[in-house]
């Protein structure tokens, strides 16, 4: 019987002492989560663009509990940034957090030349266009006629995607669109696209061409995949 008991004291012991761990455990964290000690004071942003200002990023995490910051905080700032693909936080305890701000990809500067005065944007990766005014080390297309098909900014993504697949140096492309066909400079190689569909397609075929060949000439698709070349 006295076994029984000393079994039973043991146990209960056991229990009691892991319960007063967890408690202790949950103290502290609730303690840490609370406490002014662990509230972000100072803010910092990691990006390769000057135009976030930390004021924007304030309100999400500004005397809040470290503890509680990660990147789906600041979700809401990407209505006034739509260029923000991605925010990750580097915590810096007790209280200072830095904001790694990654962008969507900038593709191509467009510029319309269909109305009196000529409109310039840039193509962004998620589709995303944006009026800018800087210079951009970017591809570039002129729409010196109309109408543009609603589909014509996603062939345009599809074909510099594909292109990035091959070792060419995108910067250098020029299109001209006319409203029924583009064409395109490269280097000393001269390109008609025909129709601006299957771009992706076209870039495929025109990419493997490009980067095995020092092709100085005129290349003609006759089809979304089949090309003549005159080198």
């Amino acid at each position: 019987m006295e076994n029984e008991f000393s079994i039973q004291e043991k146990n209960s012991l056991i229990s009691f002492i892991i319960f007063a761990f967890f408690l202790i455990v949950l103290l502290c964290i609730g303690f840490s989560i609370n406490s002014s000690y662990f509230k972000v004071k100072n803010i910092e942003i990691n990006s390769i663009s000057s135009k976030y200002n930390i004021a924007d990023f304030s309100i999400e995490a500004l005397n809040k509990s470290i503890w509680l910051i990660n990147g789906d905080t600041f979700l809401d700032n990407r209505i006034k940034y739509p260029t923000i693909e991605n925010v990750t936080v580097t915590k810096e305890y007790p209280d200072k957090i830095i904001l790694n701000i990654t962008e969507f990809e900038e593709l191509i500067v467009v510029t319309d030349l269909r109305g009196t005065i000529p409109r310039r944007t840039i193509l962004y990766k998620n589709g995303l266009e944006l009026s800018s005014g800087e210079i951009n080390n970017l591809p570039t297309i002129s729409i010196l006629n109309g109408p543009v098909h609603s589909g014509f900014n996603g062939e345009l993504i599809s074909m510099l995607m594909t292109f990035k697949n091959y070792e060419l140096d995108l910067t250098i492309f020029a299109f001209n669109y006319d409203g029924q066909r583009i064409v395109g400079e490269y280097r000393e190689t001269m390109i008609d696209f025909g129709p601006s569909l299957d771009l992706g397609i076209k870039a495929a075929a025109l990419g493997a061409l490009l980067e095995n060949s020092n092709c100085s000439g005129e290349v003609k698709f006759i089809g979304s995949e089949e090309l003549i070349a005159d080198c």
